[in-house]
């Protein structure tokens, strides 16, 4: 009876190795910002999800903020465009189509409620509904490029509705020429 015991235990312990070192390898490849190296998508979980990809002579450059290009927000848990943000994508879909050459990513971002996974996803979201709207606007699909950073990079760190608000967002970058 106790060898039976013993050994039970032993599978048991064994399994749970198993299992526990099987798991980490999943979360380091699904979330390689948390557990090192890269993520499922194949980039570091830092550096955000892309969606629509970059063309070759913009990669290597980096986006910058420009004062024109104002930021939207958004609702808690939603992709959803407020009417705010609707006035503010047609001003922006104005200015792109008076500066013809730029080509823009648009960065959707989360406060940190959330996981990791769900927030990037989110984020997506956010980017793609901006991108769309800019796009039902009259502004090329090929110059509006997105990405998703999720809860990584939050515009205020206090953790308060305040906070978050500010957080739910996405942004607007151009490419220098």
């Amino acid at each position: 009876m106790k060898t039976y015991r013993a050994v039970k235990l032993l599978m048991l312990l064994l399994v749970t190795a198993i299992v526990a070192t099987g798991c980490r390898g999943c979360l380091k490849d699904r979330f390689g910002k948390y557990f090192g190296g890269k993520g499922a998508n194949g980039m570091n979980g830092a550096s955000g999800i892309e969606s629509s990809a970059l063309p070759d002579p913009i990669r290597g450059q980096t986006p910058q903020e420009v004062a024109d290009l104002k930021r939207i927000y958004f609702g808690f848990d939603s992709a959803s465009l407020l009417e705010p943000a609707k006035e503010q994508l047609r001003a922006n879909a104005n200015w792109m189509k008076a500066n013809p050459g730029v080509q823009i990513q648009i960065e959707g971002h989360c406060d940190e409620r959330g996981t990791p996974d769900y927030n990037y996803s989110l984020g997506q979201r956010r980017a793609d509904e901006a991108r769309n709207f800019m796009i039902s606007e009259g502004v090329e699909p090929a110059r509006l490029h997105t990405i998703s950073y999720g809860a990584d990079r939050p515009d205020d760190s206090v953790n308060n509705e305040m906070a978050w608000a500010k957080n739910r967002r996405a942004v607007f970058l151009m490419y220098s020429q």
